[in-house]
């Protein structure tokens, strides 16, 4: 038996980043909030973080849930924040044209900034830029991320890896501003940490089905392009079999059965079972139960997966 691959775990003084990801509605979110739970509980200084305009960590957690960070009721040492796109895309935009304009662009150059900064890509790169701040805080321990579905989550992370390619207005100057340097070595040293195993973990969330598992796949394949490694994935709402006596449920589970196989071919990192509770994960006691149900069977002991 190998050492334990401590797949979720901080690493002395650099904090863990852990990333959800995912088809939608598989139950990143669910899943998410469990494990900045459970970390959180271990005693880990814990950001949850949600990414995905669409989610539900405040029906979750039956709390507001804003884009400044908040505490948890009822949980230690764990604070929960969304990026919310618009609204950082606007922070951006603001803070980009102030910089211009200090840089004394002429009124031509300003014109042509605008119409960039309202091309598509702003949201994404402004989210990015907000993402980066908080990977770059020392408060935190781990930061857990709700990840919007597997395309907005892949193009959020390959930003960085496309830097050159992303918002920059040309001048006639072609020298860099300190500001511009600056820049991209805080995107260089994000880079450096999402391909870093000991930094960074990539989880998904996957249903045992056919679509689920060839899109997380295709993602796990793509992260690879860029030197990101997927550490872990998690087969949720498995059937309990004590349950399964039906002829219906009998089939769901042997389905079930056969999709795992496949999942056991297709991706490499370790793969644990999330079983279908009989509630919605939703209140602090959901939470607890189902961090039980994931984290504490015998080949998960304290979040360390075994390797054979």
């Amino acid at each position: 038996m190998k050492e334990a691959a401590k797949v979720l775990l901080p690493q002395e003084k650099e904090p863990r980043l852990i990333f959800f990801a995912g088809k939608g509605g598989v139950g990143k979110t669910s899943l998410s909030s469990v494990t900045a739970v459970y970390l959180a509980r271990e005693d880990y200084k814990t950001l949850l973080l949600t990414t995905d305009p669409a989610s539900h960590l405040e029906d979750v957690f039956e709390q507001e849930v804003k884009g400044e960070v908040t505490k948890v009721d009822g949980v230690d040492n764990l604070d929960i924040v969304k990026i919310d796109p618009k609204e950082v895309a606007e922070e951006y935009k603001e803070n980009v044209l102030a910089d211009a304009q200090e840089k004394n662009y002429s009124e031509e150059m300003l014109m042509g900034l605008k119409e960039e900064l309202d091309s598509p890509c702003t949201e994404e790169m402004a989210s990015f830029n907000k993402f980066i701040d908080y990977t770059e805080a020392d408060e935190y321990e781990v930061i857990v991320f709700d990840t919007a579905p597997t395309g907005h989550t892949l193009r959020l992370l390959e930003l960085p890896m496309n830097w050159e390619q992303q918002l920059e207005f040309k001048t006639s100057i072609n020298t860099n501003t300190q500001a511009d340097l600056e820049s991209q070595k805080r995107f260089k040293r994000v880079i450096d940490k999402l391909q870093d195993k000991e930094q960074t973990t990539f989880a998904f969330v996957v249903y045992p089905e056919t679509t689920p598992i060839l899109e997380a796949h295709r993602a796990v394949e793509e992260l690879e392009t860029v030197d990101v490694e997927t550490q872990l994935v998690i087969a949720n709402q498995i059937l309990p079999k004590e349950y399964c006596t039906t002829p219906y449920f009998k089939k769901r589970s042997k389905m079930q059965d056969e999709q795992l196989e496949v999942m056991e071919e297709k991706f490499s990192a370790p793969i644990i079972k999330m079983p279908l509770l009989a509630e919605e994960i939703q209140g602090l006691e959901t939470l607890l139960e189902a961090g039980k149900e994931l984290y504490t069977a015998k080949k998960t002991k304290l979040l360390n997966i075994e390797e054979e």
